[in-house]
Parts: C-alpha cells; sequence; structure tokens
C-alpha cells in the first residue's frame, strides 16, 4: 500500500486556498489566517514600540516581515520535505503551514530603523517611534 493516495489531500488543498482568498479578501482589516493565528504583544517602551509575536515551528528564513510608518505585517510559511512524500502516513498534519498578521501600530514608526529577533519560536520586532516634531512635515521659507 505504499502507493496509496492521501483521501483528505484535494480537501487540503482546497482549504489552503480558500484561507488564502479570505486573506486577500479581507487586505484592509486587521487579519487572521482562518487556519493559523499569530498571538501578539504590542508593549510601548517609551521610544520606541515592541512587538512579540508567538511563531513556534517556523525558522527565521521562513519569516516575511514588512513595516511602514502605521502597520506592521507578519508573515511566515514553510512547506515539509517532498521526501516525506513518498511515505506512507497514517496522518499527515504538517505539511505546510502559513499564517499572516496586520497590525496597525497605535504610533507613526521610523521603519527603515526597525529591527528584528527570532528566538525559540518567538519573534521580537523593535520599532523606534517617530519624534512627533518631525512628523509634523517640514517648514518652507517663503521668499
Amino acid at each position: 500500500m505504499a502507493g496509496r493516495p492521501n483521501p483528505f489531500r484535494e480537501l487540503d488543498e482546497l482549504i489552503e486556498r480558500m484561507n488564502r482568498q479570505f486573506g486577500e479578501l479581507s487586505g484592509g482589516f486587521e487579519s487572521r489566517s482562518m487556519l493559523s493565528d499569530v498571538s501578539v504583544d504590542v508593549a510601548d517602551g517609551g521610544d520606541r514600540l515592541v512587538v512579540t509575536a508567538d511563531l513556534p515551528g517556523f525558522s527565521g528564513d521562513d519569516i516575511d516581515l514588512r513595516v511602514d510608518r502605521e502597520s506592521l505585517t507578519i508573515s511566515a510559511e514553510y512547506e515539509t520535505d517532498e521526501e516525506e512524500e513518498t511515505a506512507q502516513f497514517h496522518r499527515q498534519e504538517r505539511r505546510r503551514e502559513s499564517v499572516r498578521r496586520q497590525l496597525p501600530l497605535p504610533e507613526a514608526v521610523d521603519a527603515p530603523e526597525a529591527s528584528a529577533s527570532y528566538n525559540n519560536g518567538v519573534l521580537t520586532v523593535t520599532l523606534p517611534k517617530l519624534d512627533p516634531e518631525s512628523s509634523s512635515g517640514y517648514q518652507i521659507d517663503v521668499e
């Protein structure tokens, strides 16, 4: 029975497609994946915001971070190795994992100065706040 197909494979693929499409439809809203959540804490450290996110099972290379002045997007995705496809499984739930979370930030941040670290399944993103005076625009002298 080594070549027996997984009867739930098509269902798994359908659920993954629906999950991706749901994420695309909710683009402007704070979104969570239908299958997986990314739990986060957002702490105000005075001159910076610190976002801590639980991403167990991912490696640092699996994580994609995007930040602008007003939002942070955390995405992570991995797939199991092709070698496992040839094995006979009694249960296979670890084929692919994908999560995405977009967070509106409570204050404007200096995106180019942001930094991140990942250790033991916990992602920590440090976002320096913009100086309120610098975000108010530039003065233009009238001649």
